[in-house]
């Protein structure tokens, strides 16, 4: 079970033009592995964008 669960969804994001490689995720430790196995397949650099969930109630 991942323990990473936060109030914040995550967003793992290429910056060398691919864009986000995956959908907001409710772990950092789920969105960090998807920008590794990117940065493997393709030599890409990539990001994590954070944004707290209290900001889509809103």
């Amino acid at each position: 079970m991942d323990l990473d669960n936060t109030d914040h969804e995550y967003l793992p994001e290429c910056t060398d033009g691919c864009g986000a490689l995956t959908d907001w995720l409710q772990s950092k430790t789920v969105a960090d592995q998807a920008g590794t196995n990117h940065r493997k397949e393709t030599g890409h650099a990539w990001v994590v964008r954070v944004r707290a969930r209290s900001e889509l109630t809103r």
